[in-house]
């Protein structure tokens, strides 16, 4: 048998607890190698045996732990001898984007409990992440995880946020399975697991669900990944913004908005491309609705900061702008557009502290310094 206490490498990392029943394995998502861990502080919270794994290239796990498995196969294999090693009872992984497809297919094979954020759930369909940062040349041995989790007695906690297309789509997916549990954050994109930390604690919410505890009353749930036609219409939505089609964008969000008009994130999208086509004043009302619907959102409340602004609303604007601010004090752009307002107000003091504030936190000195000079004039 491996002699597992003595193994560590740049893509694994082992850490033994003395008299635990548990293994958690926590998987990173992109651009992770060398020693870097995702989850580290959050899963050295808990009381179990922690593994971390990384991939190394952006695979999305498709060949394996390099210097664990070198394969698939293989490192179902060790992970196996891990387990009997450590003669746990119960094993946990956990993911984060390609790391949750990762906790998906390893979990599968080992019928675990998985707790998966923001991933795909089929590899490289259009505008995916998967199909944008996966090496070419990597073949894929698990195209999609539905037939691995029918295959197996794996139990999914999936969270996604619902103003990332991607994600929603990918969740909904699997939603359906019986050994799949989604949750869907309104107001949430792509960071989920940041969400769950900054409200609910992270460590917290890992210990509940692992315990098979309640887990925190998410006020912020949603329900769109059960409504297939309103999931396929925000992709397209979100297809149409990637590709800057705005007249497009316009036509996808009708869609959308006739099957749920408050949805947060195709009126984020709707306003966004009216800014775009400098249709300012029609901007203003999606993404009223957007913020309406999901106050949280702060990519929405940056937008609408920015169309009120044009609109010469300057006391609303500054509200949103604030409120950024407090979930963003280094938002250097939204410090600039600050300053421009309390300019065109006469507060030529709070001006020039935005625009020195904007700058130490690494905004653009070529459009700051002239603008203070322009204050000092």
């Amino acid at each position: 048998m491996d002699t597992f206490s003595e193994m560590e490498g740049k893509h694994f990392k082992i850490v033994e607890r003395a008299g635990s029943k548990r293994l958690m394995v926590f998987l990173a998502g992109t651009d992770k190698t060398d020693g870097k861990f995702d989850f580290w502080h959050v899963a050295n919270a808990q009381a179990s045996h922690l593994l971390f794994f990384n991939n190394g290239r952006n695979e999305w796990y498709q060949q394996g732990i390099p210097g664990f498995g070198d394969s698939h196969e293989g490192t179902v294999e060790k992970l196996k001898s891990l387990v009997q090693y450590l003669q746990v009872d119960e094993v946990f992984f956990v993911g984060v984007s390609m790391g949750g497809y990762g906790a998906v297919l390893y979990g599968a094979a080992l019928d675990a409990k998985v707790l998966a954020f923001g991933y795909d759930t089929k590899l490289k369909i259009k505008g995916s992440r998967s199909q944008k940062r996966m090496p070419k040349n990597v073949p894929l041995a698990f195209p999609d995880l539905r037939p691995v989790i029918e295959a197996s007695k794996v139990e999914v906690l999936q969270i996604a946020g619902e103003c990332d297309s991607l994600d929603l789509l990918a969740a909904a997916h699997i939603q359906d399975m019986k050994q799949v549990k989604t949750i869907t954050l309104t107001g949430v994109g792509h960071g989920g697991a940041p969400f769950i930390k900054d409200h609910y604690g992270l460590s917290e919410f890992i210990t509940l669900w692992a315990d098979g505890q309640p887990l925190p009353d998410i006020i912020e749930s949603g329900a769109s990944v059960t409504n297939g036609p309103l999931v396929r219409a925000l992709y397209k939505t979100y297809l149409a913004f990637q590709e800057k089609d705005w007249s497009k964008v316009e036509l996808e969000a009708a869609i959308a908005l006739e099957l749920d008009p408050r949805h947060e994130y195709s009126n984020y999208l709707l306003g966004t491309s009216l800014l775009e086509v400098k249709r300012i004043a029609e901007a203003q009302a999606p993404l009223l609705m957007s913020v309406g619907s999901a106050p949280h959102y702060m990519g929405a409340r940056y937008r609408l900061g920015r169309a009120l602004m044009l609109n010469k609303r300057h006391s609303y604007a500054k509200v949103h702008f604030m409120a950024y601010l407090k979930r963003n004090p280094a938002a250097h752009t939204v410090l600039m557009m600050l300053s421009d307002i309390y300019a065109r107000e006469g507060d030529l003091q709070r001006a020039r502290q935005y625009l020195l504030d904007a700058l130490e936190h690494g905004g653009n000195a070529e459009k700051i310094e002239p603008r203070l000079a322009r204050l000092a004039a």
